[in-house]
């Protein structure tokens, strides 16, 4: 009986631990079915959004060609151009998801063949549009392109169809996977009940996770529909504004020197200034969007704190006086020369959060501090920004909000009507890239305090790229070779501009407005430099440029790009295929600059010296003609006082200023050796030769030696 009831209670073991390793493995089973099944959920999903993604991209095409047979302009073919390149990268990524399943593959080998025919039938259409506007429309009343659409609709469902049966199979399949876990759970409920508990609970976490992981992949996709309509439209709002920018800040730089009027030139600088402002929200807007897209990337120059306050404090002045608010920015009196970040990134910080300080501010005072505290390492600083104002304020439950894009305190409606709500947004995002923090504090009616602390920045030793890129005096292209350019710009704007900024030169240009033009004239004339428009009608800069190529003799030929485009991407394209390029809007300056890379300084040639035949070999020991008195003077004044100190720094600037006080005495009293001695100091300088600045500068008193010697003679 014994013995029976050990047999007994051994098979009852048994029985319960076959049932709870059998609840646990079938549990297990289970748990992995379930997750294939997801991942084919995933797979199908994934089908579907690509599939959805090609009828989109081609919507986008036959939206595009049509906007260009109706309109027949040209910028309606970009959408075209950008769908049928995104189509194969589309449809490899699909074939791809889609793996070995034979139905898919011929379902999508149909679909393919059906879009390439939609394609190839939409080009006919643009084609025929080129040719005249009834071809087009004959084309599309033939129904022809109706016809393949409805067949990829067609394919369409039958992705559908095929992804809704294989779904519905999966849910069947789900539900019995389900019934079959929680019924080994309850069978095995008394014997078996740890292993029950671990079923309850693995099922649990299974329908977490899959509606977790569906939440996420709806959002996901959602998010990246958004994005790329955004990026698409800032795209293109960045290309069809900055070229009209172009021609406004353009022609009001020319017209600086043709303006005499005080209040004309007043009126002339406020036009520019808007424009200017304009341009940066422009950019503002498009650097959120880089932000967002991970692809904002810093460029850290050697920067002037004093130049960035200056700079916005001119910006704010007159909003500010006009509501009668007192505006200080100023920077501590040892702050070091040049901080190593980014200025362009700096200035636009300020700018936004001056901005809107003074934009809440009806009374009172608004303040920008900037300062500095030493590390422990001496060739590092923390740089803190303090931006306090006696505005609106801001409520406290608002504070964080703030830092969001699109959102605003709601504490002043009106004004907060005219802004975005962006400027606060690109503010954190760009402290947080450059390595700071921002913090803010604030009361309702009594103002507002904006604290950032940028830890680490390095001291430069350079000068600041304000001071580097600062001209002194007018722009000249007579500086530059007299040379032959070919200019080419559908926009006759642009060209008139360009016209305008070599009025007076001794350059010849010759325009075109068509890449067929620039192919041509390029092979006929044998231009020394090419300004070339990217984007034009029919034969675009890129084609053009590569026609030109393949002509004998303009293999080498320096051709500059032209645009308006933002897109770091085409920035990379141009650096690699184009010799150099400018941005709309361009001014006098950036355009001499990237004109200075491809044509030789212009040295005049100094008259012949009658009475010495041998002067144009003189030496620095050669004896010059007798120099006036008043300039000897000078010279001599100039040689205790700044010229020590110059020589000593080989400063480029003061080095610049230098040049340009002795060019103006050797052209009033026609001194033309004096002319030639600043002509190669101030090229020194622009060129930043230290070593033939230092040589040429420590010339200085043997020229006024030799000048004097001339006179005692």
């Amino acid at each position: 009986m014994r013995r029976l009831g050990n047999r007994f209670y051994k098979t009852i073991v048994i029985i319960w631990l076959t049932l709870s390793v059998g609840s646990v493995v079938l549990a297990a089973i289970s748990w992995w079915n379930l997750s294939a099944l997801l991942a084919q959920g995933r797979k199908l999903a994934v089908i579907r959004d690509d599939t959805d993604g090609v009828v989109k991209s081609l919507l986008d095409a036959e939206t595009g060609a049509r906007g260009y047979v109706i309109t027949g302009n040209t910028n309606y073919l970009e959408p075209f151009h950008e769908a049928t390149n995104s189509l194969a990268p589309q449809f490899a990524n699909l074939v791809s998801v889609v793996g070995d399943d034979p139905l898919l593959i011929q379902i999508v080998t149909d679909l393919r063949g059906q879009v390439d025919l939609s394609i190839n039938w939409q080009q006919q259409v643009i084609t025929a549009r080129n040719r005249s506007q009834g071809r087009a429309t004959d084309l599309i009343n033939t129904g022809q392109g109706k016809k393949i659409m409805d067949a990829i609709r067609d394919k369409t469902a039958q992705v559908n169809r095929l992804r809704s049966d294989r779904l519905e199979k999966m849910r069947r399949q789900l539900n019995r996977q389900v019934f079959r876990a929680n019924l080994t759970s309850m069978v095995a409920g008394a014997a078996g009940m740890g292993a029950g508990i671990i079923a309850f609970w693995l099922s649990g976490v299974f329908a977490r996770q899959q509606k977790r992981e569906r939440d996420l992949t709806e959002a996901k996709l959602q998010a990246e529909h958004s994005n790329q309509e955004k990026t698409a439209f800032l795209a293109n709002m960045s290309h069809e504004i900055r070229t009209p920018m172009n021609a406004i800040l353009g022609f009001s730089e020319l017209l600086q020197n043709e303006l005499r009027e005080p209040h004309h030139r007043q009126y002339l600088h406020s036009i520019h200034a808007s424009a200017s402002s304009l341009l940066l929200l422009i950019n503002d807007i498009l650097d959120m969007s880089k932000i967002e897209s991970g692809v904002m990337k810093l460029n850290p120059e050697p920067t002037d704190l004093r130049e960035i306050c200056d700079f916005v404090h001119q910006l704010f002045t007159e909003p500010a006086a006009k509501k009668e608010v007192k505006l200080t920015c100023r920077v501590i009196e040892n702050m070091p020369h040049a901080l190593l970040l980014d200025r362009i990134r700096l200035r636009q910080i300020l700018i936004n959060l001056v901005g809107n300080a003074v934009k809440f501010t009806d009374r009172g005072c608004v303040e920008a501090r900037v300062s500095w505290e030493k590390q422990e390492t001496s060739s590092h600083v923390t740089l803190v920004i303090e931006v306090q104002d006696t505005g609106v304020g801001i409520p406290r439950n608002r504070l964080d909000a703030i830092f969001k894009p699109f959102v605003q305190a709601g504490a002043h409606r009106e004004k907060e009507k005219q802004g975005t709500g962006l400027g606060l947004s690109i503010v954190k995002r760009l402290t947080e890239i450059m390595g700071g923090t921002v913090t803010v504090a604030s009361m309702i009616g009594q103002g507002s305090a904006f604290h950032l602390r940028f830890p680490n920045v390095p001291i430069s030793a350079r000068l600041a790229a304000s001071e580097k890129n600062a001209s002194v005096g007018e722009v000249d292209f007579n500086s530059l070779r007299s040379a032959t350019l070919l200019v080419v710009d559908d926009n006759e704007t642009n060209c008139r501009l360009i016209a305008g900024m070599f009025a007076g030169s001794h350059h010849h240009l010759v325009f075109g407005s068509s890449g067929e033009e620039a192919v041509a004239k390029s092979r006929e004339l044998k231009p020394d430099v090419l300004l070339l428009d990217v984007r034009m009608p029919g034969m675009g800069g890129y084609q053009a440029l590569d026609e030109i190529r393949k002509v004998p003799g303009l293999e080498f030929l320096p051709v500059i790009a032209v645009t308006a485009s933002n897109l770091m991407s085409e920035d990379n394209q141009l650096r690699e295929r184009f010799s150099g390029f400018v941005r709309k809007p361009f001014s006098r300056r950036e355009l001499f600059d990237e004109l200075a890379d491809f044509l030789p300084r212009h040295e005049p040639a100094a008259p012949a010296n009658k009475k010495n035949p041998a002067a144009k070999n003189e030496s620095a020991a050669a004896i010059y003609a007798p120099a006036p008195k008043e300039m000897l003077a000078r010279l001599r004044q100039l040689i205790v006082e700044p010229w020590p100190s110059i020589r000593d720094n080989v400063a480029v600037n003061e080095s610049k200023v230098f040049a340009g006080e002795l060019t103006e005495l050797g052209r009033r009293w026609e001194c033309e050796p004096l002319i030639r001695y600043a002509q190669k100091i101030r090229q020194d300088a622009e060129s930043y030769a230290a070593p033939d600045l230092e040589k040429h500068l420590g010339e200085f008193a043997l020229l006024v030696e030799q000048l004097e010697k001339g006179s005692a003679t």
